[in-house]
């Protein structure tokens, strides 16, 4: 939805409240039968998977600067840090959150976390490997990676995960619940109902 809010263009939302299992049922499945967010459709079409709806947007909306267009190399490098809070951080978000969804033994909740918040805290940490004139995740400008960044961010701090000194520099804040890199666009899009980055 942010990247939505990016381009400026008029679109529809439908918030799915994944706490109350919304994404699993049958109406939705009809949309995605993956019971999985997001999913935007496109005309007759569904698109899904994150990575995927953000290059399309990025393509489709080139002056919204959602990605890097123009160098390969440094789009790839744009797409990988993508993958990277997609496949690498995402899902230990939802272990800290969730984590009865990886493991129902009785007792077992607070390892889960644990495991979670350890491995987020030495993921986060490959941040500070950014060049020093490096401000931003993929190079020199904001792209929606920071933005990805900011959300596991935003979920890591209230959960008591060791978040370095880089990263702290990197969000421009340390009073708030979300960094800097969320724009004043983004903070609109947090208003819509049921919507948060």
């Amino acid at each position: 939805m942010i990247a939505l809010e990016e381009t400026g263009i008029a679109y529809a939302a439908m918030p799915v409240i994944l706490a109350n299992g919304e994404q699993l049922t049958d109406a939705y499945r009809k949309l995605n039968p993956k019971g999985k967010v997001p999913a935007l459709r496109v005309g007759d079409h569904i698109l899904t998977e994150t990575i995927a709806i953000l290059d399309y947007l990025a393509k489709l909306y080139p002056k919204a600067a959602l990605l890097p267009i123009g160098d390969p190399l440094v789009e790839a490098t744009a797409l990988a840090t993508l993958a990277w809070c997609a496949s690498g951080l995402h899902p230990l978000v939802t272990r800290l959150r969730l984590p009865q969804k990886f493991c129902d033994h009785p007792g077992t909740a607070d390892r889960v976390r644990e495991l979670a918040r350890n491995e987020l805290a030495a993921q986060l940490g490959i941040a500070d490997e950014r060049p020093a004139h490096q401000d931003w995740l993929p190079g020199r400008h904001w792209s929606i990676a920071d933005t990805y960044l900011a959300w596991v961010w935003g979920r890591c701090v209230p959960n008591r995960v060791s978040i370095r000194e880089a990263i702290r520099n990197w969000s421009g804040t340390t009073s708030g619940p979300w960094p800097a890199p969320l724009r004043p666009v983004q903070y609109s899009a947090r208003k819509i109902p049921s919507a948060r980055p």
